[in-house]
Parts: C-alpha cells; structure tokens; sequence
C-alpha cells in the first residue's frame, strides 16, 4: 500500500524527540459501544491535560482499561484464570455478544480511526487512516508501527499508572534490558534479549542432557566391551592352560619317545594299490590293441578270439575293482592300546592349539576394538562443541546487554535524575539504578536507599522511573499519559509539581480522580485543562 511504504520510509527519517509535534500520538475521542458497565459512552480530549472526573464506581477505571483494550487488545485466559481476568471483569453487564468500542487518534500528523470487537466468539480489529481512507492491517503490525513498536509491557510501566500502581513491575526491566540489546545492533527493535537467554538456556539444557545420554551409552559400550575382554582373556588364558596339561600329560605317557615304526601295521598306501592297477589296464590294453590289429589284418585264430573276448572281460573287471577301491582311506592302525592312548593325546592337543589360535585372534581383534573406542572417546564431542557455542553464545549476550546497559542505563538515570530533580524542586540531585531497577537517592551530601525516604518520596522516585523509562523506551512516538487517581499518596506541593512536569513535557495526559485537587492545583498553577464529568 502506497501509505504505508510512506509511513515506514518517513518513520525511518523522522525526528524521534519529544518536541517534535508530528511524533506523538494523541486520543481526540473514544466511543465506548458496550464495554463493562458503560454503553454508548462518547469522550472526547484535547491536547495538555484532561481531568476525567466522577465518583468511585463511575467507571474511571473502566475507561481507562478500555484504552488500553483498544490499544493492544483484550483475549480471554484460559482455566481458571479466565474467571479474573479482565475480559471477564469487563465484559458487558447487557448483551455480552456486543462487546466493542471506537477510538480515534492521531499519529505522525494524520487521524486514525480504531475500531474493535473484543467478544472472544469473532474479535475483529479496523483500522483506517481518515486522511486518504485507506485500511490499514492491525494483524500485520502497523498499529503497533503507529505506537512506535512500544509493547504491553512498556505501555503497563511507563505511560499507564493505575491506582497505588505507581511501582514498576519486574517486565520493565526486562523490557529496558531488550531496548539495551537493540540500542545499537537493531534499529527494528527484534532481538527480546529476555527470550534469546531462555532461548539459550533451554538449548542449553537439551544438550547437557542429550551428552549426559551419550556419556551414558559410551561408558555402558565401554563397560560391555570391557567385560568381554576380561571374559575372553580369561577364556585364553583356560585354553592356554589346557594346552599346556594335554602336552605334559602327552610327556608323560610316552616319555619323550616315538612310536615304533614296527609296532604299528599299515595299510597299504594307496598309491600303491593305484600303480599296481593301473600297471595291469596298461598291460590289458596293449594286449588288447595287438588282438585288435590282428583282427583287422584278418590274422585271426580261434585263439585271437578267444584272448580278445578274455582281454575285454579282464579290463571291465578292473574298472570295476579300481572304482570299489577308489574312496578307500588309509589310516595307520596301532595294534598296541598304550600307544592308542598317545596318539589320541596328540589328536586333542592338536584341537586345543587350533582352539587357541582361534581365541588369540578374537581377543586381538577384541582388543583393537576396545582401544580405538577408547580413541574416539578422547575426540572432541559435537555436543561439547555445540554447548561450548551456546555458552559463548550467552556470555556475549550478557556482555553486550551490560555494555549497552552502561550506555543507555546513563542516558536511563539522566532522564531520573532530570524528573525527580524538578519533583523535588532541587532536593535530590540524582537518582542511581542498577540492572534490577533498585534506586538510591542522592543529595549534595549522601545517598539514600529508596526504601529509607518518606511514601510520598517513594511514589514520586517511581514516577519519575516511569517518565524516564518512557523517554528511552518510547522515543519513536510519544504516547499519552494516564493517570488513575495515580496521586492519592502525594500531598498538595508534590500533586502541583508533578502537573506542573506533566504540562511542561508531556504533549496529552489523562486524569482519572474523584476529587477536585487536581482541577483546584491546575488552577492555582495556571495550568489550562478540560474537564469532562462520567
């Protein structure tokens, strides 16, 4: 849309300073449709102060809960909470399904007009630049551009003081730590330091769990191949030993000496058996062969028949004889049973040495296996190297958010000290904060913890906390101040001071009360304002 890339190039350019005009937003008028005990309610502000005046229980409160609604919206809890919240408690006494109102504004020297439906079955939200009609998207973040970007939380501890509400919740802090981040890395405001640490920290918390797993597992694979190397040394170490019995035993039983060679009957060698048979075909086959060339030089007899037909039958007997011979083994037959006994002690002495080279190998390879995980185990983790990164990751966070802290938490206490100065017309020349937002309080001679000063002192340091805090955390857009009867704990001279500070730097503020001294000190003051009675 063609208004807002110009509102986001002008945004850019724009003077960001309080005086300049164009940058603060305004309420010119709120139409309160149906919202808590109001209906059809319509107020309409100026610039500089506007007293809101009506007795308790006229809905002071709810018109200003309503602005807030109007500016960040209102949802429903869920469970129990939802009994107490403020949808709840604001939620229309008739017709509950029209719960709406309108609110017209101007920011950045053009009129909006805001419009919502808060009822939780269809909330709906419009906005619309009155100057050229074009419909803006609430959705996608050009109210909150039109704001400034400033957030709830900024809104609920800097512009908006409720009733002895004066005291900052822990939010802001967070929320002056985020701005501290942004200072000089992000002109868009992203980076919410709070939840990039808690980001950090749960990473963090995954990978010392995800590596205590794997220290686990490796010192369970660890003990597992331990165990099996202690039991296969062990098994080697059996097999050794039997070794070594079965040959004493075999030494003992044979006393060092060989077995006969004319004790111990052979077969014969089947090689011999082979040659012999083979030497008889060779012989029947010549034999036949010259039968054969006589026969067929018809040198024939009765005889050449004759010995041709037996020559025939002696070579198929000893096809058939060296085919029934053929698999026959040959083994050493011992007669003597002493020396039976020995050569079966042989026999398993020869197992056992094949069992033991078989076990030396398995426990070799067992313990090269066991030494390279112990290798891999002195690597660099991923996990470490990832959790190390995160560490980093976090300690620069925290180092860069105290840097900027001691850049902006200066700029911070200067906009303090500058208020509570004017407050307490001179009597406090200073104001100190540390990063959780305890103040001291300086005089020319001493510095005095906040709790050690007067109620009234208290309220007014807290005021001047959130002036401060809304002068840094709201630079882009000034937004109006509310005050709901937010000077209850202040005598007269510090009511008229604070006014006096409010007319002076402040372009539009909201009075919530039930009493007339603030109107009586606006006109002791000389202070113009408008009055409008609930």
């Amino acid at each position: 849309m063609v208004w807002k890339r110009f509102w986001r190039r002008e945004k850019a350019v724009i003077s960001t300073t309080f005086d300049d005009g164009e940058r603060c937003m305004k309420i010119k008028k709120l139409e309160i449709r149906n919202f808590g005990k109001l209906h059809k309610k319509t107020l309409e502000f100026s610039e500089g102060i506007n007293l809101i005046v009506g007795e308790n229980e006229s809905g002071k409160s709810t018109v200003h809960t309503f602005i807030r609604s109007m500016l960040f919206g209102l949802t429903r809890g869920r469970g129990r909470a939802a009994k107490n919240d403020s949808y709840s408690r604001y939620e229309p006494w008739e017709n509950p399904a029209y719960y709406a109102g309108n609110m017209i504004f101007e920011s950045g020297g053009k009129t909006f007009s805001l419009t919502r439906n808060f009822y939780r079955s269809d909330p709906k939200a419009q906005l619309i630049c009155l100057e050229d009609g074009e419909v803006l998207s609430v959705e996608d973040g050009d109210l909150s551009m039109l704001l400034g970007g400033i957030s709830e939380t900024v809104y609920d501890n800097t512009a908006s003081i409720g009733q002895l509400k004066a005291r900052t919740e822990e939010g802001l802090a967070a929320e002056l730590s985020n701005y501290m981040a942004n200072y000089q890395g992000s002109s868009d405001g992203e980076l919410d330091l709070s939840a990039a640490l808690e980001h950090l920290n749960r990473k963090k918390k995954e990978l010392e769990q995800q590596k205590k797993e794997i220290l686990e597992g490796q010192e369970q694979k660890k003990q597992e191949l331990s165990n099996r190397l202690h039991f296969m040394e062990e098994e080697y170490e059996k097999s050794r030993e039997s070794l070594t019995r079965a040959k004493e035993k075999m030494k003992r039983e044979i006393y060092g000496e060989e077995i006969p060679r004319d004790r111990v009957k052979k077969a014969r060698k089947v090689s011999f058996r082979r040659k012999k048979w083979i030497y008889a075909c060779v012989g029947i086959a010549v034999l036949l062969l010259i039968l054969c060339v006589m026969q067929f030089f018809k040198i024939a007899s009765i005889w050449t028949r004759i010995g041709l037909g037996a020559a025939v039958a002696a070579l198929l007997y000893l096809a058939v004889r060296m085919l029934r011979h053929h698999r026959e083994e040959v083994e050493p037959v011992v007669i003597d049973p002493r020396e039976q006994r020995i050569r079966k002690l042989q026999w398993n002495a020869e197992y056992l040495e094949e069992e033991l080279r078989q076990k030396k190998t398995e426990l070799s390879n067992l313990q090269n296996e066991y030494e390279e995980f112990c290798m891999s185990l002195a690597g660099q983790d991923p996990c470490e190297e990832e959790l190390c990164a995160v560490n980093l990751a976090a300690q620069t966070i925290r180092e860069l958010s105290s840097e900027m802290q001691n850049r902006i938490g200066g700029k911070l206490q200067n906009q303090m000290s500058s208020v509570f100065a004017a407050l307490t017309e001179g009597k406090y020349t200073k104001v100190t904060v540390d990063e959780k937002l305890q103040m001291r309080l300086c005089t020319q001679e001493q510095s005095i913890p906040l709790e050690k000063v007067s109620r009234g002192a208290i309220e007014q340091a807290y005021f001047a906390l959130r002036m401060g805090a809304m002068n840094v955390l709201c630079g882009e857009e000034e937004i109006p101040v509310i005050l709901d009867e937010a000077f209850v704990m202040y005598d007269k001279k510090r009511m008229k001071q604070a006014l006096a500070w409010l007319h002076e730097n402040r372009s539009q503020i909201l009075v919530f009360t039930c009493q007339e001294r603030e109107e009586q000190a606006c006109k002791e003051l000389g202070i113009p304002y408008r009055k409008i009675e609930l």
